[in-house]
């Protein structure tokens, strides 16, 4: 049996994620102890029994970075965090590794049992039944201007450079999908093409984000881009 709480690492490659999502863990702390809120490329300081990664903005290409995780020996085990439920995003997360995905839209407790069973050494695949999260505090990027979930991860992946099919690959949808996503961003947001959403997502704080270049790796200390 787990001994409570459990240490718990939240990690996503954007630091508004990490926030709220530790803020919302952190209402638990019979079961949960947030020791560390990792972007992508942070060094890891402490012990963790369960590291939460949050898939947003990198769903389909997040298989490198669930192996880099698993891979530290800091790290006990590592669980998907995820809006996003298909078979496909399961069977990826299963063959990187993950000891379970845990949905967003599960209530706080829901989360918290099933963190602590995975502490516990269950694979544990809490998927709920919604594609939105139950906890304010859960809430994405460009949300206050009219976004969608998927349409926020679509405007950061456009951002970040990746063609209709790169984010396709990563989302899971076809090319037109993204297409019909980016021209509902442009709409919502009041921009007209790649490069001002890039300078909208850049310039705001709440978007930034820390990741390189190359999807899904963890950068060394050395090369981590400098945060502003």
């Amino acid at each position: 049996m787990a001994t409570l709480p459990v240490s718990v690492a939240v990690v996503n490659d954007y630091e508004l994620i990490v926030v709220g999502v530790a803020q919302m863990l952190s209402s638990f702390p019979d079961q949960l102890l947030v020791r560390e809120r990792i972007v992508m490329g942070d060094a890891i300081g402490a012990d963790i029994e369960v590291a939460l990664y949050d898939t947003y903005g990198r769903v389909g290409i997040a298989e490198p970075a669930l192996r880099s995780l698993i891979a530290r020996p800091e790290i006990k085990r590592v669980a998907v965090f995820t809006f996003d439920l298909s078979a496909a995003v399961i069977a990826d997360a299963r063959a990187a590794g993950a000891a379970g995905i845990v949905a967003k839209s599960l209530s706080g407790p829901d989360i918290a049992d099933a963190i602590v069973r995975i502490a516990d050494g269950e694979d544990v695949y809490a998927t709920g039944t919604s594609s939105r999260p139950a906890s304010d505090e859960l809430a994405w990027p460009g949300k206050a201007d009219g976004l969608t979930a998927r349409e926020s991860q679509v405007m950061v992946l456009a951002a970040e450079g990746l063609s209709n099919r790169e984010i396709g690959a990563a989302l899971y949808l076809s090319s037109e999908t993204v297409k019909d996503h980016l021209h509902r961003v442009f709409t919502k947001v009041g921009l007209k093409n790649r490069a001002q959403a890039a300078s909208y997502v850049h310039r705001s704080g709440a978007l930034a984000s820390y990741q390189p270049a190359e999807p899904g790796r963890i950068p060394s200390e050395d090369h981590r881009p400098a945060r502003s």
